[in-house]
């Protein structure tokens, strides 16, 4: 909490530093990539309790459009922040 002791405002408009903007566009499906292949590999490998049998798909269409929701929104903020600068 020193950052707020240190300045009147707690969060400065000042970008202090950023990643790649093609890195960061491809950390988030590489990301999901990742996932789904571990939950994959997870749903063939190890065995669910008794009443969860059914619960991959559904837990798998809930990881991907969470993650879709979470792209379009960078994407979303990217463009708000590409026209608020005038670039």
């Amino acid at each position: 909490m020193q950052w707020m002791i240190a300045r009147s405002m707690p969060l400065s408009q000042t970008v202090t530093r950023s990643a790649p903007r093609v890195f960061a566009l491809a950390f988030i499906p590489s990301l999901a990539s990742f996932v789904l292949v571990l939950l994959a590999a997870a749903a063939m490998t190890l065995t669910p309790r008794p009443g969860q049998e059914g619960m991959l798909l559904p837990s798998a269409l809930f990881l991907g459009g969470a993650f879709v929701a979470v792209h379009i929104l960078y994407l979303w903020l990217v463009e708000r922040t590409i026209r608020r600068n005038g670039s």
